[in-house]
């Protein structure tokens, strides 16, 4: 592993900064990503919620379909809260209710409420320009 410093204006030219949504049912405890630590992680771009802007990757840790392997580093983690609606089995995010908070790593226990849950990482994620 490998820490990285703060990006700075040159070395922004370097590297490209991608925002990646990273779903907490895919983290293993073992590799929880860190500020700075280097990642591996397969890449691809799908719908997701407004509140994410335009352009939001999806990673997972083992390759899926149409994902890109991808290596960078975090910069910055934020922890994605929702408010959630719906039948037990089928529970789904309320519009206008995403609450982020920047974390330096995952925390060991996701809050997991009946009406709000962690259920996302959005990570800003440098990687080296090609």
């Amino acid at each position: 592993m490998h820490r990285h410093t703060a990006l700075t204006p040159v070395s922004l030219r370097l590297f490209v900064v991608l925002r990646v949504l990273l779903h907490v049912k895919e983290l293993p405890h073992h590799a929880k990503p860190t500020v700075g630590d280097d990642v591996t992680w397969f890449l691809r771009v799908r719908p997701s919620p407004a509140e994410f802007g335009p352009v939001v990757r999806h990673a997972t840790f083992g390759p899926v379909p149409g994902g890109v392997e991808t290596t960078g580093f975090p910069l910055r983690i934020r922890m994605v809260n929702w408010a959630l609606t719906g039948p037990a089995d089928d529970r789904r995010p309320v519009p206008g209710s995403l609450e982020l908070r920047d974390v330096h790593r995952p925390p060991k226990k996701l809050s997991a409420g009946r009406d709000r849950r962690d259920t996302h990482l959005l990570v800003d994620l440098a990687v080296r320009r090609t």
